[in-house]
């Protein structure tokens, strides 16, 4: 059921996954005054597309190559109240540790595993995963490049995924990050 509501909340979140440019952020920067005055909240509508990157980016720190919705559920949560708290930290650093200290991530979409064969499949539940390895690919690449940086970026790595099922969807990203 959470992963169903996690899903819904992303589609209504980013429709089609065409969000505006500035839903990118940095993950090593992003504070947490921005974390709790992000627009949605006040409306009950949580920022998934940053808390997205900033699991993704925080996973591949920790080397935890696994996303679970379910896990970002927990670490928003824990991170949110931490953040009312604390506005000028950085929103990685309560992360981190909600992430190290929370529950094991399960699931299917894993960043050193997961195809492009596997986006096809169900690319409704791979729209969130793609958010998520973006944030995964920065740290673990060490670079800025995204494919989040417009429609335009997001969608030629999609086509390009679409035309190479059998790679690993990390690998495309990276080849189509700028």
């Amino acid at each position: 059921m959470r992963k169903l509501l996690l899903a819904c909340l992303l589609a209504l979140a980013c429709p089609g996954l065409a969000c505006a440019d500035n839903d990118k952020i940095d993950p090593a920067t992003y504070v947490c005054a921005e974390l709790v005055s992000e627009p949605g909240i006040m409306k009950g509508e949580p920022p998934l597309f940053q808390v997205l990157q900033i699991d993704g980016y925080v996973a591949a720190e920790l080397k935890m190559d696994v996303a679970s919705p379910d896990t970002v559920q927990v670490m928003m949560q824990q991170t949110f109240m931490w953040c009312q708290k604390r506005p000028d930290v950085p929103v990685i650093n309560p992360w981190r540790e909600a992430r190290k200290t929370g529950p094991v991530p399960e699931g299917h979409w894993n960043a050193q595993t997961s195809t492009c064969r596997d986006y096809a499949l169900n690319p409704d539940d791979a729209s969130g995963f793609i958010i998520w390895l973006d944030g995964y690919n920065r740290k673990f690449r060490n670079t800025a490049k995204s494919v989040l940086n417009s429609d335009a970026d997001l969608q030629e790595f999609i086509d390009a995924c679409t035309i190479s099922p059998s790679r690993k969807m990390l690998d495309v990203l990276n080849e189509h990050a700028k």
